[in-house]
């Protein structure tokens, strides 16, 4: 299919936007991801029963580190699902398809898929980190002790989407030559195992791990643990990591899907 030849900075933007917008849309609408959504606060909200226990500061700590890992765990399961669902819907229903024959380039359908699922990523975790702020200043009111800052609990939301994000980008890319949505979700699932896993690739049979992403960059746990917001040049480093790691998958995925037949 030839792809049509409109350009324009702020044109390429608008399309993007449009697919973004009506890829988000469409989540939002999923039952996958109003599921995922109840999962977590419920078990956000099932850290309550800590109450009846007086540890102390190690209470809001655990509190803390079972609401990042509610978040990470659900959070890396929707990237992955997600990603692929929304993309194979497309491509099942004839929506792909449709679009492609307007003014829209591969890339920019690539870009505002990537966008959307981002956006959905973000509201995710604003939702439970807003949640995990209020279940963490409500208890440590309770037992009159300090809790985590604010910065410092926004900024392990932040890695928490970053991760997120990343994970969507390597499921996107296996989508656009993936036959089935849920080889596209397995595999973006496993993507992100061997992503956690790069902080062992110091030689021998991992030694191959090195070019992969590091997921483990994004530790959330260790920073609220820490107590301490990022300084801005760490933070800096990161989103830099981050932004490549995400430009190299859409920029692949770009590639694939631009010989993908409809």
């Amino acid at each position: 299919m030839t792809e049509p030849r409109h350009r324009g900075v702020g044109a390429s933007l608008n399309r993007i936007r449009l697919v973004a917008g009506h890829t988000l849309g469409e989540a939002l609408r999923m039952r996958l991801v109003l599921l995922f959504a109840v999962a977590a606060v419920l078990l956000l909200l099932g850290a309550r029963w800590l109450a009846e226990f007086h540890f102390g500061a190690p209470e809001l700590k655990l509190i803390g580190d079972f609401g990042l890992g509610t978040m990470g765990l659900l959070g890396t399961l929707l990237a992955a699902l997600a990603t692929a669902q929304l993309f194979f819907n497309d491509v099942a229903n004839g929506a792909a398809a449709c679009v492609l024959t307007r003014p829209v380039r591969r890339w920019e359908y690539v870009a505002g898929k990537l966008a959307g699922v981002a956006a959905l990523l973000a509201l995710f975790t604003a939702v439970l980190g807003g949640l995990l702020a209020g279940l963490l200043l409500w208890r440590s009111g309770q037992l009159g002790v300090a809790s985590a800052g604010l910065p410092v609990l926004l900024s392990a939301c932040a890695l928490q989407w970053m991760k997120f994000t990343v994970i969507a980008a390597m499921t996107l890319l296996v989508c656009t030559y993936a036959g089935t949505a849920l080889f596209a979700s397995c595999a973006g699932l496993l993507l992100a195992v061997i992503g956690h896993l790069r902080p062992f690739a110091t030689g021998g049979g991992l030694g191959w791990l090195r070019v992969w992403p590091n997921l483990a960059r994004f530790d959330a746990e260790a920073l609220l643990a820490s107590g301490l917001p990022l300084p801005a040049q760490q933070l800096l480093g990161l989103a830099v990591y981050w932004a490549v790691c995400v430009l190299l998958s859409g920029v692949l995925a770009s590639y694939a899907f631009k010989q993908r037949e409809f």
